[in-house]
This record gives structure tokens, C-alpha cells and sequence, in this order.
């Protein structure tokens, strides 16, 4: 069909990657979204036109340097993706596997030139191409796979997949079908099917990273609407939610404990060191609190210094637990002074902990005997875990 000459293919290609780079710049400098990612991507669709291979624009250049582009520009393409997949995703991993794989299809590609081979350069490159996708595949289940459906995952994933089969098939007719590898030597057009699958991988890859980018707002909004904005923990408004809905599993069994916790002397360091320094204090305190806490348990930011964590136990009457639990967050703090300004600030904290009580909603009767118990930890004489008797207990008696 007449619309699927390569030379028109090639052309919408080309197109589409520049103005697929067009659109990561914006929204990476005007619009300031994923920036340094936008900022990868875009170079690796300005990369991607020079290395998809253009037939007649490459007629007259050295056989070198027209072997040479398109498998350096694979290779480059591939690296800047990975690393743009990594700023979205927000991994912490040091792009040391990336150095590896493409600094081995590099020397790959440059031996192979040197040696004057025209399979060598194109095997080294499909195949480091071909791992940098598997690798690309890894980061998005790692990085969405528990917190997004699996089908969800599954149609981001694809593409990637995609691409590292399309290496993989690449590779194969290197291998197996003689005289494949001087179509790239001769400068010959790829077959219509190729670029028409070549474009749509692309595209698809594009897409795919698009929805990272917008899932990766959304959670930013959820974080901003959820999350006090100076230490990370929960706002009151949420933690309130995750309190209404612990005490609706209660009558199924689900117990949990909550322990209220205020800072020690929190207005002394205000007052002695500046508002700064209160600041840093609650980021320290929480950090230190968030390292110790299990991923099910809630920590909330009430107001001010004081702080609340909701703590799931496995049995709705384990107040030892939950206990043991507050007394490790204050062994903690009180272990990990503040280090401010060349000075270390000593800090401690007080803590009430207590069982909720059934039929409560709201959670307000757990909350309030949580909160004398944290009362009498300071009375007597803080950075102290008092416990509330059990309802029943105090039935009982």
C-alpha cells in the first residue's frame, strides 16, 4: 500500500519524535513536571531520529560513520530512556547496571568498527539495547507493581517488553540469516513492516511514560491533600479517616492500639533556637519515627508538636505490643539528638498509649484516653510511655 512507503513511515518517525521532544521540553521547563526526566526523554527522541536510519541521507557518507550512527544512536536512545524511567519512577538505584551495559555495548560497537566487521557493531548494540528493555521492564513492575492493578501494570510494561523482543529478534537474524547484517553497510531502507513496528513500539513507549507521568501527579496531589507538608506524616484530616476506618474492622476482629506523643520542651528549642530549628526538630523526630513503624502503621502530625500513631496489632487486645512499640520510638529519639548548627539538641518525648472502644466511630473515646495517659507521662516527669488499663480490666475492677 502506497501509504506505507518506508520513506513516508520514516518521515512520520521523525516527525513524531520531534515533536514528541518538543512536548517533554515544555512540560519539563515551562510546565516544570518530571523535569530532569522530560529533559532525558526529549534527548532520547532527538536521538532516536538519527538512529532509526534514513536510507538516502546517508548516501555518500564514509561506510564508517554510516555504520557507526545508527548503532551508537540505539544504544544512546535506550541509555537515555532508562535513565528518564528512573527519574519518573523515583528510584533510588544508581544507574551503575546502565554504566555497565552501555559502556560494554560501546566497546562493543567500537571494536567491531575497528575490526571492520559489519555484524559485530550491530550485535553489540541490539544486544545492550535488548537488556537495557528487560531492565526497563524490571523498573516499572518494581516501581508500580504494588501500588497500581496488575493489568495496569501489564499495559505499561508491554512496550518495553516489546522493544527487548523486537532486540531479541534482531539479534536472531543477525545470527541466523547470512548476509543480513550489510543491509545497514549498503544504507538500505528497513522493510515496511519494520518501520511501521518501530514507530509503534516508539509511540507506545511515549504513552507508556506519559501515564507514568501523570500517575506519578496524582500521587503528588494524594501526597500534598494527605500529608502535612513539613514532616511527611499524615495530616490531622487523614489521619481521622484512617482512625474511622480501623474502628469500622474493629467489630470484625481487627484490634489496634493508638499511642499519642508530644515533644518534650518543644517550645524551649523555639524559644532558645528559632523556628527553624523547631521545624528541623519535627522532620528529625518523624523520620526517626517513620524508620522505626511498620508500613501498616499510621503516624499523623495532630497539630503542633504532637503526634499520633495508629498501630495495628494482631490481636485486638495486645496492649504489650503496642506498648513495646512506643517505648522503642522513645529509646530511639532519645538516643538521636539533634544536630543543628555544629550544636546536638537532645530530645525526648512523652507518650500515652491506649486501646479504642468498640462501637466508637469516630475513634474520639481512644483517642481521648490515649491522650490522658500522654498526660500523665508528662506530670510524671516525660520522655515516659504510660499505659491505659483496659476497658474491660477497668470494668472489671
Amino acid at each position: 500500500m502506497e501509504f506505507l512507503d518506508v520513506p513516508t513511515v520514516l518521515k512520520v518517525s521523525a516527525l513524531f519524535n520531534l515533536m514528541a521532544a518538543l512536548a517533554w521540553l515544555v512540560l519539563a521547563q515551562t510546565f516544570r513536571i518530571a523535569p530532569r526526566a522530560g529533559r532525558l526523554m526529549a534527548a532520547g527522541h532527538l536521538v532516536r531520529i538519527a538512529s532509526q536510519g534514513c536510507g538516502d541521507c546517508m548516501v555518500g557518507w564514509p561506510a564508517l560513520l554510516r555504520q557507526a550512527v545508527p548503532e551508537f544512536g540505539l544504544l544512546a536512545c535506550t541509555v537515555l530512556l532508562l535513565l528518564a524511567l528512573r527519574r519518573m519512577l523515583r528510584s533510588r538505584r544508581r544507574p551503575r547496571d546502565i554504566a555497565w551495559v552501555g559502556g560494554l555495548g560501546a566497546l562493543g560497537i567500537t571494536a567491531g568498527l575497528a575490526s571492520g566487521s559489519g555484524l559485530l557493531p550491530q550485535l553489540a548494540s541490539t544486544a545492550s539495547a535488548t537488556v537495557l528493555a528487560l531492565l526497563a521492564v524490571r523498573e516499572v513492575v518494581r516501581g508500580i507493581g504494588q501500588q497500581l492493578s496488575r493489568p495496569v501494570t501489564l499495559c505499561t510494561t508491554l512496550p518495553f517488553a516489546a522493544m527487548a523482543a523486537l532486540g531479541i529478534g534482531h539479534g536472531a537474524e543477525l545470527l541466523l540469516v547470512p548476509g543480513w547484517d550489510g543491509h545497514v553497510l549498503n544504507g538500505e531502507w528497513p522493510t515496511p513492516a519494520r518501520a511501521v513496528l518501530w514507530l509503534s513500539v516508539t509511540a507506545s513507549i511515549t504513552l507508556s511514560l506519559i501515564a507514568l507521568m501523570i500517575w506519578r501527579v496524582i500521587t503528588r496531589i494524594q501526597h500534598l491533600t494527605y500529608r502535612d507538608p513539613l514532616t511527611g506524616a499524615l495530616n490531622r484530616r487523614a489521619f481521622e479517616q484512617a482512625l474511622g476506618q480501623a474502628q469500622a474492622q474493629l467489630q470484625r476482629g481487627h484490634g489496634f492500639a493508638l499511642a499519642m506523643i508530644d515533644i518534650d520542651h518543644f517550645k524551649h528549642i523555639n524559644d532558645a533556637h528559632g523556628h527553624q530549628a523547631g521545624d528541623a526538630a519535627l522532620q528529625h523526630c518523624v523520620r526517626l519515627w517513620q524508620a522505626e513503624l511498620r508500613e501498616v502503621d499510621r503516624l499523623g502530625r495532630l497539630g503542633g508538636e504532637e503526634f499520633c500513631a495508629l498501630l495495628p496489632l494482631s490481636a485486638p487486645a495486645d496492649l504489650q505490643t503496642a506498648a513495646a512499640v512506643a517505648e522503642r520510638l522513645r529509646t530511639r529519639l532519645a538516643a538521636a539528638p539533634l544536630h543543628w548548627q555544629g550544636m546536638a539538641l537532645p530530645l525526648s518525648a512523652s507518650f500515652g498509649v491506649a486501646l479504642p472502644a468498640a462501637g466508637d466511630a469516630a475513634g474520639e473515646i481512644g483517642l481521648a484516653r490515649a491522650d490522658a495517659e500522654l498526660y500523665r507521662a508528662k506530670t510524671e516527669g516525660r520522655n515516659r510511655v504510660c499505659v491505659a488499663t483496659p476497658l474491660g480490666a477497668m470494668a472489671a475492677a
